[in-house]
């Protein structure tokens, strides 16, 4: 005959008390009541967002990762919240989230749901090698200087710089040839790259040559380095550059007088020449010896007076090997 609702602890949770009417043909009646319980027990379901992996320089609210979705059984809509718990991965600036979805019916039901969430970091650091630079020497080559070289790193954390070799081309001589040195960045993850820095090596400073002193010398004197002199020279990136001479001879006034022009040459390991000039002046200013005078003689007025007769004289010369011997009366 009637229904009476009562409101529960809940909107979809509450009581009716139905009345049941029985009446006869007579109009006599009688009632019983009936209870009635609904009752809400029954949890939302929960449909959580797909497991996702991200760059650890993506976001990972809901909003780039997913958010999830709940219905339920008596209706209205439940309340989804979520909570994260995050688990270490195999280096810092990678790990996973683990997001657990929870829906709330008005009731107070509840049913969870499991999101995992990647961090992954596969990106390389970047990094800048010091600027190439241009040395004469070999031994001015830069040291290696890993301090020298900047990064920067998508995940950020310690970026570590490492030498990984220097490679040699070009080389036409000891101090004439490219350099090329490697330089890594690796991340705390192990995602690495690489750099190059370019050094080139260009010897073209000639040696600087010293000649001996211009010099006089007998004819008889030894015109050899070994008595007159050598050059010296030294070289900016050769310890011991190699030194040689060539002769040039120009006649004097005699045969036993004559100019050398000696060339020194001074010749580093790449090539690289200078040369100095050395005059050796040979000259005969001693005169000849007469080692043997005729004999003074007494002859008859009829006698010939020539040499042939009375003696002839010799005589030596320290240059010339015949020198002339004549007379005068």
């Amino acid at each position: 005959s009637s229904d009476v609702t009562m409101g529960g602890a809940c909107p979809q949770e509450y009581t009716i008390t139905r009345t049941w009417l029985a009446t006869d043909d007579c109009g006599n009646s009688s009632t019983c009541i009936q209870t009635i319980f609904v009752d809400d027990s029954t949890p939302p379901a929960v449909t959580c967002p797909p497991n996702v992996t991200i760059l650890c320089t993506d976001s990972t609210l809901p909003a780039l990762t997913g958010t999830a979705t709940a219905t339920d059984n008596c209706g209205g809509i439940p309340t989804v919240v979520s909570s994260d718990a995050t688990v270490a991965g195999g280096c810092a600036q990678e790990y996973t989230i683990n997001r657990t979805w929870t829906a709330t019916d008005a009731c107070g039901n509840t049913s969870t749901c499991l999101q995992a969430i990647t961090i992954d970091d596969n990106a390389v650091p970047t990094l800048t090698c010091p600027a190439g630079v241009s040395v004469s020497c070999a031994s001015e080559v830069p040291a290696v200087n890993t301090g020298s070289v900047t990064t920067t790193d998508n995940c950020g954390g310690i970026v570590t710089v490492t030498h990984d070799g220097d490679a040699i081309t070009n080389q036409t001589c000891a101090n004439r040839f490219t350099l090329t040195r490697t330089y890594r960045a690796t991340d705390a993850c192990g995602n690495s790259s690489t750099c190059l820095q370019t050094i080139i090596i260009e010897d073209t400073t000639p040696p600087s040559v010293d000649c001996p002193g211009d010099i006089t010398l007998e004819c008889t004197d030894n015109t050899n380095p070994d008595v007159i002199g050598f050059a010296s020279a030294t070289d900016n990136c050769d310890p011991d550059p190699v030194v040689t001479y060539n002769d040039s001879v120009a006649p004097g006034t005699c045969p036993q007088e004559a100019t050398i022009s000696r060339t020194w040459t001074a010749t580093d390991a790449c090539g690289n020449t200078n040369t100095c000039l050395q005059i050796i002046t040979v000259d005969d200013s001693t005169p000849p010896t007469i080692t043997t005078c005729a004999a003074d003689i007494t002859i008859e007025c009829d006698e010939s007076t020539d040499p042939g007769n009375t003696g002839l004289s010799s005589a030596t010369d320290n240059c010339d090997t015949a020198p002339v011997v004549t007379y005068d009366d």
